[in-house]
């Protein structure tokens, strides 16, 4: 059950709603679990933000800011471009690009030191074109297993070759994690150990060593203090915990952020084996009212959400057990609703996700990670206090 607090929305009445008060419980719940000593981190690390995929959806120009104000001075994003877009909206706050180019070019390098960004170096080609480059902060990415971007094993000595014959100093050395619960993210995280005490005997100090994304951050795998990196790592790198989600560990005290809004704008009436939208895949088996939401799939709701999903996934706003229904299919910018209990009204409130149980996530119809990267740009991100 779900219920807004904001009072107007825009002239279309769809949005976005950001919670600043969630979001600045995630924040605490994430430097709570970087201050706390663990084998992946000492205590009291700084916390880097990663702020790719718009914020994960919720608009980087909304909660670059916002973090900021909160005390967050080191941020991550996918790419250059994202990097640029990050700068508009900070000159202050240091950006990490951690991929999105393979091929270094002039322009590209122009841009990085205009925009005074560092960068994720992710293979030994990249490390060479960039040992010559030393005015550009780099943070080398070591392979422990993700297999995606990163030097393996094999090459580290080669690494450590390029960096000791160019005199590069690192701005940082990090991993990341598959997993973070069981023996592959054991594995990784031994093999990033040997790894960093292996840099540190060839006098190669990094100002940051991370490794922790939000599933490793939260995992209770290494809760005790023990080995090089609780005594050496200093940096995490929460996501999608701060916008209120985990990936694992469904039972924890995250607050999603973002409320997706819409409302009732007009009643209309079906009679018994009428069919509603496209297809006629939904037949009524008795006369009922039924709204009209200028909502759609373009917005972020996936046709298929209307099919799985049949009732009780919406809440109404003002209605104690409102809960709704989808009827008919999801159009492009609209959606249709009946009430399983209660009158619908113009003007009603119609919430889809957000702080309620989601049954998108429970049915595993979507992952945390893409339910809000799924609403378009045309929905405003608008902040509720």
């Amino acid at each position: 059950m779900g219920r807004s607090t904001a009072t107007t929305l825009p002239l279309r009445p769809a949005a976005a709603l950001l919670s600043q008060k969630s979001l600045v419980h995630n924040l605490s719940e994430v430097v709570r679990m970087a201050k706390r000593p663990t084998r992946l981190h000492r205590s009291a690390s700084q916390v880097m933000a990663v702020i790719k995929a718009d914020a994960y959806g919720h608009s980087v120009e909304q909660i670059l800011p916002e973090l900021e104000r909160q005390g967050i001075k080191r941020f991550a994003v996918a790419s250059i471009q994202e990097a640029i877009e990050a700068r508009r909206f900070s000159q202050k706050a240091h950006l990490l690009v951690l991929g999105g180019t393979f091929s270094w070019s002039t322009k590209a390098l122009e841009v990085i030191e205009r925009e005074k960004l560092e960068i994720a170096v992710n293979d030994l080609e990249a490390l060479q074109y960039f040992s010559r480059r030393l005015s550009i902060p780099i943070h080398l990415k070591l392979d422990t297993g993700m297999n995606r971007l990163g030097i393996k094993p094999d090459d580290w000595g080669r690494a450590v070759s390029i960096l000791k014959e160019s005199k590069r100093k690192l701005k940082g050395l990090f991993t990341h994690y598959a997993t973070s619960d069981d023996s592959i993210f054991e594995r990784q995280v031994s093999l990033f150990e040997e790894a960093v005490r292996w840099f540190q005997s060839q006098n190669l100090h990094p100002e940051w060593v991370h490794s922790e994304n939000s599933a490793a951050l939260f995992s209770e795998m290494f809760q005790r203090r023990r080995g090089v990196l609780s005594e050496v790592a200093n940096l995490v790198r929460p996501g999608l915990s701060l916008y209120g989600y985990l990936p694992t560990h469904p039972r924890n005290s995250l607050q999603p952020v973002l409320e997706l809004v819409s409302s009732i704008e007009l009643i209309k009436r079906v009679e018994v084996a009428e069919g509603i939208s496209y297809g006629h895949f939904y037949k009524a088996k008795r006369s009922h009212d039924y709204g009209v939401v200028p909502l759609g799939y373009t917005d972020g709701l996936s046709k298929i959400y209307g099919k799985v999903l049949q009732p009780r996934w919406l809440s109404k706003q003002g209605i104690l057990k409102g809960s709704l229904s989808i009827c008919g299919s999801i159009c492009m910018d609209m959606v249709m609703v009946r009430s399983q209990r209660g009158k619908i009204e113009p003007g009603d409130r119609v919430i889809f996700w957000g702080r309620f149980p989601n049954s998108l996530l429970k049915e595993k119809i979507i992952e945390p990670y893409e339910l809000n990267l799924r609403i378009s740009k045309r929905i405003p991100r608008l902040w509720v206090k």
